[in-house]
């Protein structure tokens, strides 16, 4: 199905504008944008054919009538929620229950002994590193007492 074009918004004229207006816009807007006064420019070509089939769309009653019928199909199409149509579709006419809140998870606090053996744990790590450096710490001072004893 090709994209909607609403031929009155080419022309630059409201949908209720008498034959006299479209013809008036039609000439005011291709003697700005006719392909002959741009050259080569391939666009230029399309917007002649667009305007000349909105004139010739809107200026002709039947098919102007045929048009304005298309077009409040699509303005009323277009206005209508995708999202929900594709819901209605799966679903039915309404979208399905949201389901029910989860309730928040309450984190219950470690028992004593583990919080104990965790702090006793967290100690002699920090102990057996401060002695790891503090060791560290007394070799170097002693292999500089023996360079300066040299």
């Amino acid at each position: 199905m090709p994209a909607f074009v609403d031929h009155y918004a080419i022309l630059g004229v409201a949908p209720t504008a008498t034959t006299a207006e479209i013809r008036r816009a039609y000439r005011r807007r291709v003697a700005h944008e006719h392909a002959d006064l741009h050259g080569s420019d391939p666009v230029a070509v399309e917007r002649t054919r667009r305007l000349n089939l909105a004139r010739d769309v809107l200026v002709d009653m039947i098919e102007r009538a045929r048009f304005d019928r298309d077009r409040r199909a699509h303005l009323a199409a277009a206005t209508r929620d995708p999202l929900y149509d594709t819901v209605a579709r799966t679903f039915g006419a309404e979208p399905p229950p949201s389901p029910p809140p989860t309730p928040a998870t309450v984190i219950e606090p470690a028992p004593a002994w583990l919080r104990g053996a965790a702090v006793g744990l967290f100690a002699a790590v920090a102990a057996l590193g401060a002695g790891a450096s503090l060791a560290a710490m007394i070799r170097e001072a002693r292999a500089r007492g023996r360079q300066s004893e040299r």
